[in-house]
């Protein structure tokens, strides 16, 4: 049976993104962008940033506009050489602030559109929105992963063993998944039973 937690199935720009807000959507996010060109995603480690920067680069690129995406992490911190910043095109750079500090302010002196992402707020850049992962969120997740979701409880051990990062927490179900039995440690108690069990019958 194929795992329901392969990144595959939740890696940014599959799921939709889990607004929690009444009346916050992409749209209503769109909507600011025509006031703030340059704007930043704010939010701690796994707590959906580049899953809304990948909605709001698909609704774009269905429009027809010029966009890139440029992808940062701990092995990728430079930008490409090719990089070219025509006046109409829109610059998605996750993971922003992985990126040598002058590396950084030269990107945003010269970026004509930008949406970034970043943990912490840079100064004088309009913030688009801030991600604060909710465990009703991950929930939500889950459910578009598995037909039948396991006991709550057992899922908010998991969530809150990984600190609210539900990139964390899905790799957790995912290990979950492929070896219930070595996932039932002393420290975690038999809680982690149901969710096992709900799972391999999902």
């Amino acid at each position: 049976m194929v795992n329901p937690f392969s990144t595959k199935f939740w890696m940014p720009g599959v799921l939709p993104f889990q607004f929690l807000e009444q009346g916050e959507s992409v749209d209503t996010l769109l909507e600011k962008l025509r006031r703030h060109p340059i704007c930043q995603i704010v939010g701690p480690h796994g707590s959906g940033k580049s899953t809304l920067l990948m909605e709001i680069l698909k609704r774009h690129k269905e429009k027809g506009e010029n966009v890139r995406s440029l992808f940062f992490n701990d092995q990728h911190r430079r930008l490409p050489d090719d990089l070219m910043f025509q006046k109409d095109q829109i610059l998605f750079a996750d993971g922003f602030e992985l990126l040598p500090p002058f590396r950084r302010l030269w990107l945003l002196l010269r970026s004509k559109r930008l949406i970034l992402t970043t943990h912490r707020p840079i100064r004088f850049i309009p913030i688009l929105y801030r991600t604060q992962p909710q465990f009703v969120g991950f929930i939500r997740i889950v459910r578009q992963l598995v037909s039948e979701v396991p006991d709550e409880s057992a899922l908010q051990v998991v969530y809150e063993r990984c600190g609210g990062n539900f990139r964390n927490a899905l790799f957790e179900l995912y290990d979950q998944w492929e070896e219930p039995v070595l996932t039932l440690v002393p420290t975690v108690s038999d809680k982690t039973r149901p969710l096992v069990e709900g799972l391999e019958t999902a």
